[in-house]
């Protein structure tokens, strides 16, 4: 009996640890064989997603409001996001961070995610038909996505590690992310690339060039 109920206390707080921890990320580092293994350098691409106006959309929201409308609005985009196999590296407010290429290598990272901000831009048009008819606001979201050498591993404290990625190109995604409004600041969705995500995308993913840079 005290086996049977020490079990189940178990079987408890893994469900419950499972919901900070993403499982997906941790099955894919076993499969790589690379928990605990460190850091390494890779080719990855990142993207940012950040949530136009979105203080201002709160104001007349209960907190409780507030945390229903976000979540919501992560779940769509985590669905779009781990459908084309990338990691979700963390929820920043009202923005998402999430990168191709580790655990799982990936030959082309730029394609899956590209491909997933455009399963984000559907999600979104798609939402926003459904807030119309109830007489909310729509939502606009803004995307960035960069491609490059970054270190990805094992990042913290001993007591505290993530799993993430360092370096240049994470600061390039946010700030493509932060520039597209300057493209068209009333767009449903935004997204814009850098060059070096173009270059690795196939004919059939279309896009226009929008800078020199």
């Amino acid at each position: 009996d005290d086996l049977a109920v020490s079990f189940n206390a178990m079987l408890g707080g893994l469900k419950s640890f499972g919901r900070y921890v993403p499982h997906t990320l941790v099955t894919r580092l076993v499969r790589e064989n690379r928990v605990g293994a460190g850091s390494e350098e890779r080719e990855l691409t990142v993207m940012f997603t950040d949530m136009a106006d979105f203080s201002a959309r709160c104001e007349d929201m209960s907190a409780k409001e507030v945390a229903a409308f976000i979540n919501d609005h992560f779940a769509e985009i985590a669905r779009c996001i781990e459908a084309e196999g990338g990691t979700i590296d963390k929820y920043i407010g009202d923005a998402v961070m999430a990168f191709w290429g580790a655990p799982d290598t990936l030959e082309n990272s730029a394609a899956p995610a590209c491909r997933a901000a455009l399963a984000i831009r559907e999600a979104i048009r798609a939402g926003n038909r459904e807030r119309k008819g109830r007489g909310e606001k729509p939502v606009r979201l803004r995307i960035g996505i960069h491609t490059g050498p970054l270190v990805v591993g094992d990042i913290g404290a001993p007591n505290r590690i993530n799993y993430t990625v360092v370096g240049d190109v994470v600061n390039g995604a946010q700030r493509l992310e932060s520039l597209s409004k300057e493209i068209d600041s009333r767009a449903e969705v935004s997204i814009l690339i850098s060059r070096e995500t173009s270059e690795q995308l196939p004919k059939s993913i279309k896009r226009r060039a929008e800078g020199t840079h």
